[in-house]
């Protein structure tokens, strides 16, 4: 199968497809069915009303592990298929902080407004359409937790944290209820250039759609945010149970790279 690469200006090539098919709508771009004839669906987009949450995610690091891409398909629901690079599936530990979170629809909400989290991700397919599969989503705030379960059927897990930080070394811990715990330090360096369409970079980290299930169901919900500005960071110490609770066993170092801080919205989910 061929792709064709845009230019490296993602949203000059968008815009330009917007103009020669102007009835497309974000979400209709953002739900491209066919993601891996078309690039539209790894590219960001643009921003349209009716999005549900706004908020800053900052202070990310994404660890990423090459995983069999068979074991990783025995471990999704029903109607999710694996996406692969160079024949590797992928998962995922980061953590970050959530701030200046609230629904677009309500004033902030102190109580659940700044928060740490942690995630356990893998890359999915349905019908063609790249996203995010969440295995748990660790957060310091019980209402996002409550909330997360409620409205996006994520498996949200409350968990204590202690991080620290000074202005590029940063100390992450999480313990949950259970006893299983994380620990993650890092340093944070230089800049890198933008992730360019095709490259490994962009395919773990350029993602604008998240999957839920429950039951037999599936729902896909669009995401909103600049491409990243990746850093090179240096990993000084791990410690984790989570990607091991998930089920998965990873294959070979992690790659690591910290991300600046980026305005993401987010929309309600669909059934798909």
């Amino acid at each position: 199968m061929t792709i064709e690469c845009p230019p490296r200006d993602q949203h000059q090539l968008y815009r330009r497809k917007r103009r020669e098919h102007h009835e497309y709508s974000y979400h209709e771009v953002m739900s491209s069915p066919h993601a891996d004839i078309g690039w539209e669906s790894r590219l960001p987009g643009e921003t349209t009303p009716g999005a549900a949450m706004k908020m800053t995610w900052k202070d990310l690091l994404f660890i990423h592990w090459r995983v069999d891409p068979d074991l990783l398909q025995s471990t999704l629901p029903a109607g999710l298929e694996v996406d692969t690079f160079d024949g590797s599936a992928w998962i995922a530990l980061v953590p970050f902080t959530m701030a200046k979170t609230r629904p677009t629809f309500l004033p902030p909400l102190p109580i659940a407004r700044n928060f740490h989290e942690c995630n356990v991700r893998t890359y999915v397919l349905k019908d063609g359409v790249p996203g995010v599969w969440f295995y748990s989503l660790d957060a310091a705030s019980r209402l996002a937790v409550f909330g997360g379960r409620t409205l996006w059927n994520l498996n949200y897990i409350h968990a204590r944290f202690n991080v620290s930080k000074t202005e590029r070394t940063h100390d992450y811990q999480l313990t949950r209820h259970d006893g299983k715990s994380t620990r993650i330090k890092w340093r944070s360096g230089d800049a890198m250039p933008r992730s360019e369409f095709g490259s490994l970079r962009h395919f773990l980290t350029e993602r604008y759609n998240l999957y839920s299930g429950k039951g037999t169901r599936l729902w896909r919900g669009a995401v909103h945010h600049e491409p990243w500005t990746l850093r090179q960071a240096e990993l000084l110490e791990l410690e984790d149970d989570l990607v091991t609770e998930a089920g998965i066993q990873t294959i070979g170092a992690p790659i690591c790279m910290a991300a600046d801080p980026v305005t993401v919205r987010g929309w309600m989910l669909k059934q798909v």
